[in-house]
Parts: C-alpha cells; sequence; structure tokens
C-alpha cells in the first residue's frame, strides 16, 4: 500500500485553509484524512488543522483492530473534537464562528471506512472508472435526499451549495459513515472541493492512471487544477492497493 499527498493554496487565494495527513495505529491501521476550513467564518485553517492533527494524534493511540470499533471511534471522536473546536472559539473571540469540513477513511484488508461532514469528498478508482462515494452535504443535497425538493428545484435555490455539515460553530456535528470495498488495484482519493471545480472526473481519472509514482499524480492533480486555474485551496491525498510506483 502507497499513500502521497499534496496541497496548495491555489491561484486566487492567499492562505490555505485546507489540511491534510495520514496517521497510522498501534495495531497498524491506515487512517488518512482532509479538511477544508469553511471560508464564511474565521478561523478556517485553524479548525481544520486542529481537526487532523486532533484526529490522527487520537488514532495513533489506539489499538483498533475492526470496522465496529473503528465506527463506534469515528462518532465518540467527532463529537470530542466538534468540542474543542467550540470551546477554543470560546477562548478566542476571532475564532468563535470557526468551522471546517472533514472526509476521513480508515483502511482495512478490503475495505475502506468513510466518514464525512461537508463538502470534502472521497472518490474511489476501481477498474479504470472513479466514481464518488461521498455525499456533498449541502443545502440542494440535504434537501433532495430528505425527499422535500426535486433535484432541478433544489439546484435553483440561491443559496444550494451552502455546507450544511461540518465541525465547529454548533454541538451538532452529525458524521455520516459507511463502509466501501477496497481491493487489489483500487486507489482511494480525497480532497477538497478545489479540485473538483475545475476538474472533471475524466482528467482527474487520467492523471491517477499515469505511469509514474503515486506522489507525482498526486502532485500533477495539484498543478493540474492550478493551471486550470483554480479558485479555492487544493488538496490531493491519494492511497494505494498497488506497492508498485509506477505501474497503472
Amino acid at each position: 500500500m502507497q499513500v502521497a499527498f499534496h496541497t496548495d493554496s491555489g491561484v486566487k487565494r492567499q492562505e490555505n485553509q485546507d489540511y491534510v495527513g495520514g496517521f497510522t495505529n498501534q495495531a497498524g491501521r491506515l487512517m488518512v484524512m482532509v479538511a477544508d476550513g469553511v471560508t464564511s467564518t474565521r478561523g478556517g485553517e485553524v479548525a481544520s488543522a486542529m481537526a487532523v492533527e486532533h484526529f490522527g494524534h487520537a488514532w495513533e493511540t489506539t489499538t483498533i483492530e475492526t470496522m465496529k470499533s473503528t465506527i463506534d471511534w469515528l462518532k465518540e471522536t467527532t463529537h470530542q473534537e466538534n468540542q474543542a473546536i467550540l470551546a477554543a472559539g470560546q477562548r478566542f473571540e476571532d475564532l468563535k464562528q470557526m468551522a471546517t469540513t472533514l472526509v476521513i477513511a480508515v483502511i482495512f484488508d478490503d475495505q475502506i471506512v468513510l466518514g464525512h461532514l461537508g463538502d470534502s469528498k472521497a472518490f474511489l478508482l476501481h477498474d479504470q472508472v472513479l466514481t464518488q462515494i461521498s455525499c456533498d452535504h449541502n443545502l440542494k443535497n440535504e434537501l433532495v435526499r430528505a425527499g422535500t425538493m426535486s433535484r432541478a428545484e433544489a439546484e435553483r435555490l440561491a443559496q444550494a451549495n451552502s455546507v450544511t455539515r461540518y465541525l465547529g460553530v454548533d454541538d451538532r456535528a452529525d458524521i455520516e459513515i459507511a463502509q466501501y470495498p477496497f481491493v487489489a488495484n483500487d486507489m482511494l482519493f480525497l480532497t477538497s472541493d478545489g479540485i473538483t471545480k475545475v476538474l472533471d472526473v475524466g482528467t482527474m481519472t487520467d492523471i491517477m492512471q499515469q505511469a509514474t509514482t503515486l506522489d507525482m499524480r498526486a502532485y500533477e492533480l495539484i498543478s493540474a487544477a492550478n493551471r486550470n486555474g483554480a479558485p479555492d485551496n487544493v488538496t490531493a491525498l491519494l492511497v494505494s492497493r498497488d506497492n508498485e510506483e509506477d505501474t497503472k
């Protein structure tokens, strides 16, 4: 298994509110995650860094080996981290409304446990087909999933893309958790929403299958987004089942 990640402020942003990391626990289970500070609030870069570092270092101390225990741990740690972000906001006035999205995955022998809040995304490359396996937590998707509006009606809303789930701001941190197959030759791609604003699925698929190292593929996803005028921070984290550095 290989892991590679890069992050950049993008073309039109001076600061980078994305944060990315990979951590392994005492049982050898890998956890990877991407957080994206909510730009409508101050302190987004603080919230995203807190989330990744706190989740990561907490995971490193565990001996968890099973998916059920992982799911329970994710739920509890999400609650704890949300409280930590809220507490930090209460101590510092300029951080009072800080918040961050989070997409997090724990890798098992042939499956992934995926958790997420917000519109940072998880994609799975399987049999040369790239599929988004996370659901963007924004206003339009929440209304469609609840059966309140049709997709066409929701798309017309003025705040259709407003993020509805995140860490911070209030006591409710509703992480969505699911399991997905992750088998030989599969590749996991975690990203904030910056890359997908400027690169389509076909382009991302081509880059992820380049005959080069995984690190260079992650770097090229960032570079391609910037060449296309990335208006937001851009982050790419790749996990490959393939141990060969330069094979597709």
